[in-house]
């Protein structure tokens, strides 16, 4: 943190301005970042499917049939 002060005070008044813009800019698209992460998490989790236990058993029961295949010789 030492480097970046000292890298800072050797600006002149307008570089300075524009290293703190640039800072500004970052920090907002941080929080904006933020922001729509958390309303797109929202979204997505009330999309998120309910499965019932006669689901699950159907899930079961196909896996295990699946399981059962052979792969067959050419």
């Amino acid at each position: 943190m030492t480097d970046l002060a000292l890298k800072y005070n050797l600006l002149d008044s307008s570089a300075k301005r524009e290293v703190l813009d640039f800072m500004d800019f970052l920090l907002t698209k941080r929080t904006k970042l933020k922001k729509s992460t958390k309303i797109d998490y929202k979204k997505k989790i009330l999309k998120v499917s309910v499965w019932s236990d006669s689901d699950i058993e159907k899930m079961i029961e196909n896996q295990q049939k699946f399981n059962k295949w052979e792969v067959q010789d050419w």
